[in-house]
């Protein structure tokens, strides 16, 4: 078997028929699978795709403990040379999946790939392709993450320019969303940390990766359509802001250490205490300012929990879900 593609669902049924749809209407050359996960979702519509495509292989969680725990599932019954993690609201347009998997196969140092992504109607979608630093940590909490001149060229003239080359070019990380690496990884590096239940997963796992000296590239030549966040977007940008942040707190914890890990600390605190001193006078009379305030006092606390408490906890998706309503 060539390529293992794995999709993770919640809740999102018709966007992964679409994109199983472009697979297959794009992948003549090479041999692969499909594997579905879904994360246990509320409406299980997804139980009925084996009569729309019998040969998908799909696996029902019961229970939803993120999408780094339900990818690390598919990738453990994989039996592909390689593996392609996409998201369910990617769609393929061309032969950008074989493009990835050539260049793979052909580049015997390359771990990881990823294809530039589009989003519809408002183009090419950018982030910031470095491993997050202590300055761009502190552009990030402080609201000038995109704006700061440093972070500004970082995001937008880094990737204009080596796109507009055209070749495949070394970046620290890809998006999880649409990423293709070698099988054999999964075992290697022991998959996702599954302590991220949302955001920064790919990143973190990637970092191990290229510690270990494999180099990760993007390739111009792959382009892949993004409906950003459909799944995540119906739990609301309350949800997303605070799984940004709380995988922001176990990515730094695992990966700082000494006075940079004490730093780092304080400045989140300095940052989530903020929030909260602006959201409590508005939380009495606003309840989406009491759901922000709720949150932030949430994520202090996790904040300050400790070092082993905070790399060994396991979002609880139920037990969590008032904070948000």
């Amino acid at each position: 078997m060539d390529l293992s593609i794995i999709i993770v669902n919640f809740n999102v049924y018709n966007d992964v028929l679409e994109c199983i749809k472009s697979i297959k209407e794009n992948v003549n050359s090479i041999s692969y699978e499909i594997i579905v996960v879904d994360n246990n979702s509320s409406d299980r519509e997804i139980a009925s795709i084996n009569n729309v495509y019998p040969e998908i292989t799909l696996i029902l969680n019961t229970d939803n403990r993120g999408f780094g725990y339900a990818n690390n599932i598919g990738m453990s019954k994989s039996g592909g040379d390689f593996i392609l993690l996409v998201n369910p609201d990617i769609l393929f347009t061309d032969n950008s999946i074989e493009i990835l998997y050539d260049f793979l196969k052909l580049n015997n140092k390359a771990g990881v790939v990823g294809p530039v992504q589009v989003k519809p109607n408002s183009g090419r979608e950018y982030y910031y392709t470095f491993f997050p630093s202590m300055y761009s940590r502190l552009m990030q909490e402080f609201r000038l993450y995109m704006t700061a001149p440093v972070m500004k060229k970082r995001f937008y003239d880094f990737l204009d320019k080596n796109i507009k080359n055209g070749n495949p070019f070394e970046v620290d990380w890809v998006l999880g969303s649409c990423m293709m690496l070698r099988g054999k990884f999964y075992k290697l590096f022991n998959g996702f940390d599954d302590s991220f239940f949302l955001y920064e997963e790919e990143t973190e796992w990637q970092y191990r990766i290229k510690s270990s000296g494999w180099k990760i590239f993007m390739h111009p030549g792959a382009n892949v359509l993004h409906d950003h966040h459909s799944s995540a977007s119906k739990l609301g940008t309350i949800f997303v802001n605070y799984h940004e942040f709380r995988s922001r707190i176990i990515f730094d914890r695992k990966r700082f250490t000494g006075m940079k890990s004490i730093l780092r600390t304080f400045l989140i605190d300095l940052a989530l205490s903020l929030r909260v001193f602006y959201f409590f006078p508005k939380s009495f009379f606003s309840d989406d300012s009491k759901r922000k305030l709720n949150v932030n006092i949430d994520l202090l606390k996790f904040n300050n929990s400790g070092k082993s408490n905070i790399l060994n906890d396991k979002y609880d998706f139920k037990q969590k879900l008032y904070l948000f309503k």
